[in-house]
């Protein structure tokens, strides 16, 4: 429920063997390829380069990443409420924060400063997919994370210190506004609330639509963007002057 993209650079990325033929002996490169966009390929001589340490610096300035946020599972019902593993969430972050900080990369200035500015953008996102996927059982999970103190009031309403149903009429109307037909959106999730499990419906409805939304303008994902952008452009820069990237087969703009 990010704004950004949970994947990253959506990219894949491929390997083939070419030899070159020399004057008097034989050089042996080979091509490492991958998409975002357009199609882009380096050739590098694997006694000079690790091939491994390219290949993970491909994956880190161009995608697809090696290491992300495992996100969370759509729960809008109290029987998919009731199928959260948050404990598999975290397990999940774990390895994945392990995985990151043990990459090898190519000797660029400032890349690990990269690596951990996107391992502390994994932990963030990781305490917010664990703070919404507990929040749904446990209410005062969702002040677990932090950022979103801001947030407090729909936690707030969904602990019943202050009043559910004003909070979930007052979220609803708010999010029924922009819907083509904003009152039978809201006839629709009033009449969800009016159910015998009604009380548990409103809080899954705040959960998703109120704290969760209010929360992501929070998420370092978002507040953080822009300097990692430039951290990443940066490092693109120095990687385009140690090897000459080939660029071809573009995607048609729709």
């Amino acid at each position: 429920m990010t704004r950004r993209s949970r994947t990253g650079w959506i990219a894949c990325l491929g390997l083939a063997a070419v030899t070159l033929g020399g004057v008097g002996a034989e050089a042996a490169e080979r091509t490492m390829s991958w998409e975002s966009g357009c199609r882009f390929t380096v050739r590098f001589d694997p006694a000079k380069q690790d091939e491994t340490r390219l290949r993970n610096t491909v994956h880190l300035l161009f995608g697809p990443s090696d290491f992300d946020s495992p996100g969370t599972l759509p729960a809008f019902e109290p029987k998919a409420v009731a199928a959260l593993d948050p404990d598999k969430i975290d397990r999940t972050c774990k390895a994945a924060l392990d995985a990151a900080a043990r990459l090898e990369f190519i000797a660029l200035p400032g890349i690990d400063d990269y690596r951990r500015a996107r391992m502390a953008e994994l932990k963030d996102s990781c305490d917010f997919d664990l703070a919404q996927t507990r929040g749904f059982k446990t209410p005062s999970a969702l002040r677990d994370y932090q950022p979103a103190a801001a947030c407090a009031r729909f936690v707030d309403a969904i602990e019943g210190k202050t009043d559910l149903q004003q909070m979930f009429r007052q979220t609803v109307d708010k999010g029924c506004a922009d819907n083509a037909s904003p009152k039978a959106c809201v006839a629709r999730y009033v009449a969800e609330s009016q159910k015998p499990d009604g009380q548990e419906r409103m809080r899954i409805y705040l959960v998703n639509f109120g704290w969760t939304n209010c929360a992501i303008n929070y998420n370092l994902r978002n507040t953080g963007e822009k300097k990692m952008e430039a951290m990443r452009s940066a490092l693109e820069t120095q990687f385009r002057k140690m090897f000459k990237v080939k660029q071809d087969k573009c995607e048609e703009a729709d």
